[in-house]
């Protein structure tokens, strides 16, 4: 076997090993140049893969980071209107106590329960103001997803009793015409918070209980269907008895609770006071066929049956009631029910405040992570990105050598031909 070495050969790999050595002096020099590892995928598919993971975090955080602070903006603006009620409550309790007291009677309790009742008239106002405010994008605080009306709408009329307020208009009930849709922020990964306070609870003053007027002891369903029951499906299956329902709506986790009054008559009772939100499925009847929906096509929560009882007091109807009552002059009704229906109803009030204040606290907690997670991205990304300087600079100097030494050899032994000088 010839194993000859040419003149060819050795030029040949002379050619190649310098032509290397001048690809890895540009690349350290790029490195160098830029502060960059990578330029393309193809230099370290793994590395590239990872960067590219930690920028996609980088812009997942930084959308978390302004829907933390969304969220935090407006549940301030929502705790500062919820403060501003709890102090028009205080004053309408202040007002009440004195209206109550036994020293007012005869003439002086008759000036007075005219002055404190034109006083709470106004604070009735004022709270139906601030029930339709609106937050810095112009949506309403307490409305759900409803955006286009406001979520509460005074009902009026003239009462002859109460034209000593001085106009022939008086307020005689508010309507809650949103909705129960919850205004969510993502904070994390498929984390989410509530940023809104829904109007049929944190308006409401009372326990509220809804019973229907038909007959359910024959009951049973005529075919697989569901109903909603605040915002939660309970599914029905064919042949259930109204036994099976009350059990079903009993271990739903509802904050309220499913029980039979007098005749098998279905009753729904509140654990906390908030108006009832009851919905039919499309194709099911349940609801209509125990007496507590309409059979008219109505929107919750003006849908409940006409010959159902429905009791409970929102947070306005109390206000309501204790100003009428003070124009009537019932003063054991001031002193009693009506101070209690106060009491309920700022209890309620300062529950779903300290809600609010918890998921403030939550929200300053995950604006704590994601500023430790970004500073921990930043430092993973440098890592897998930047170069070690000192360390390149080395290999640089190393490589140079190493291609001058090469260099050098290869003119010894790519020595000159006649051709070279013929040239």
């Amino acid at each position: 076997m010839d194993s000859r070495v040419t003149d060819m050969m050795k030029n040949h790999r002379v050619v190649r090993n310098l032509n290397r050595h001048q690809l890895m002096l540009d690349k350290i020099q790029n490195q160098l140049a830029t502060g960059k590892k990578i330029r393309r995928p193809g230099d370290d598919p793994a590395a590239a893969a990872n960067q590219m993971y930690f920028r996609t975090r980088f812009q997942e955080l930084a959308q978390f980071e302004e829907n933390v602070n969304e969220a935090k903006a407006k549940l301030n603006i929502v705790d500062g209107e919820l403060g501003r009620i709890t102090d028009i409550l205080h004053r309408i309790r202040v007002l009440s106590v004195q209206a109550a007291n036994g020293i007012y009677q005869g003439d002086n309790f008759f000036e007075l329960r005219k002055v404190i009742a034109s006083e709470i008239d106004q604070h009735l106002r004022a709270l139906i103001d601030i029930a339709n405010a609106r937050d810095g994008t112009g949506r309403y605080l307490f409305g759900g997803h409803i955006s286009e009306r406001p979520p509460f709408e005074a009902i009026q009329s003239s009462l002859p009793l109460l034209k000593e307020i001085g106009s022939e208009e008086q307020i005689i009930g508010v309507r809650y015409q949103g909705d129960i849709g919850l205004q969510l922020r993502e904070v994390e990964r498929s984390q989410y918070i509530g940023v809104n306070l829904l109007g049929n609870k944190a308006f409401w003053g009372t326990n509220m209980t809804i019973t229907g007027d038909t007959d359910t002891s024959g009951y049973q369903a005529s075919s697989d269907q569901s109903f909603k029951i605040d915002g939660v499906e309970v599914r029905v299956a064919t042949g259930d008895t109204i036994d099976d329902i009350i059990d079903k709506i009993n271990s739903s986790g509802l904050d309220l609770k499913a029980s039979k009054i007098g005749s098998n008559f279905l009753s729904l009772h509140t654990s906390s006071p908030h108006q009832i939100w009851l919905e039919d499925s499309e194709d099911g009847t349940v609801l209509k066929d125990i007496g507590l929906l309409s059979a008219n096509p109505l929107s919750p929560p003006n849908n409940y049956a006409e010959t159902a009882r429905v009791s409970g007091l929102s947070l306005f109807d109390v206000v309501i009631k204790l100003r009428n009552d003070l124009f009537s002059g019932d003063q054991l009704e001031i002193g009693g029910r009506d101070l209690g229906n106060i009491d309920e109803s700022m209890n309620n009030l300062l529950a779903h405040r300290a809600s609010v204040g918890a998921k403030e606290k939550r929200l300053e907690e995950h604006e704590k992570r994601i500023a430790w997670d970004e500073a921990y991205m930043n430092e993973l990304l440098a890592k897998s990105e930047g170069i070690d300087i000192p360390e390149t600079i080395v290999n640089l100097k190393w490589l140079e050598t190493v291609h001058n030494y090469a260099l050098n050899t290869g003119a010894r032994i790519i020595r000159p031909q006649l051709m070279d000088f013929l040239r």
